[in-house]
């Protein structure tokens, strides 16, 4: 007859009480750690996509406020993309524009008056208008277009229009 020691067995149900243990212990903790990663991973802010030339006066001047720095510029009778030279900036303020590079230093210092008007393409929007030259009889005008991924982009409100691409500048 086969006869087992009571010790051994005794031995053996405790190991299987430890492994079980174990198992639980490393299935909880597994499970804590992916919940932990899962509740900390918190997503990179989202780039600022929003259009601006249909919004009233006090969202684009909200969303426009701050230094910018000049990426390029597109467009003209040739269309063609010319890239920023020295750092160029524009500083826009709600009633007040700033506008220049490191090599000339601040080129417009220049107070805003916002029209609200037709634009070139026959829009209904709020002009971003200055004039900063003694004796020029036409002001610059600009539609406020949009910010797409952080980019503002401003067009000059003519035919040919150029486009300028800005990212903000957060110093």
């Amino acid at each position: 007859m086969f006869c087992q020691n009571p010790i051994g067995i005794f031995y053996n149900y405790i190991n299987l009480i430890l492994m079980t243990l174990t198992i639980k212990k490393l299935t909880i903790i597994s499970l804590l750690i992916a919940c932990f990663c899962f509740v900390n991973c918190k997503k990179t802010n989202d780039p600022l996509n929003i259009v601006l030339y249909d919004k009233p006066l006090s969202v684009i001047q909200a969303n426009i406020e701050g230094k910018w720095k000049l990426q390029y510029t597109y467009g003209g009778f040739l269309v063609s993309k010319y890239p920023a030279k020295h750092n160029s900036y524009i500083i826009l303020k709600p009633a007040h524009i700033v506008i220049g590079n490191d090599s000339a230093g601040v080129v417009v210092d220049a107070e805003i008056r916002w029209q609200r008007a037709k634009n070139y393409f026959n829009d209904s929007t709020y002009l971003l208008t200055y004039s900063y030259t003694p004796g020029y009889a036409f002001p610059y005008m600009y539609i406020v277009d949009r910010i797409k991924s952080d980019t503002l982009i401003l067009i000059d409100n003519a035919s040919d229009p150029f486009y300028y691409f800005y990212t903000k500048n957060n110093q």
